[in-house]
């Protein structure tokens, strides 16, 4: 005979404590334990002992420090020059034919070279 479950009234949230939660991802974390098998057994989702998983790491990490050091105000607001990479545009011509020019070309500079390579 099958198992029937009849659920009555509104669903409510079931809510978890912090030390549930972590006995659950002990459990989870285990050699050779499924998660799956583990959300099965407490009747919750895998998907939820992931982020338990996830969000409970977030807060427990110990805080870390990462070294300071004073700069002059000379060198603040100043940044080096990187060599600013061309953007090229591609121009498919009706005889086939593709041309590669850079963005900021003159207006007539670029009708000039079209028709000199249509020409061609």
């Amino acid at each position: 005979m099958a198992r029937m479950e009849i659920i009555s009234g509104v669903e409510r949230r079931r809510r978890w404590s912090k030390e549930a939660k972590l006995a659950i991802l002990a459990e989870a974390d285990e050699r050779g334990v499924r998660i799956s098998d583990v959300a099965r057994r407490h009747d919750i989702f895998p998907a939820q002992i992931r982020l338990w998983r996830k969000t409970l790491s977030r807060f427990d990490a110990p805080a870390s420090f990462l070294p300071v050091h004073l700069v002059d105000e000379v060198g603040l607001g100043q940044t080096p020059a990187v060599p600013a990479t061309p953007v090229l545009i591609k121009i498919l011509l009706r005889n086939g034919r593709c041309l590669k020019v850079p963005a900021d070309i003159e207006r007539k500079t670029l009708s000039s070279l079209i028709a000199c390579v249509e020409a061609a």
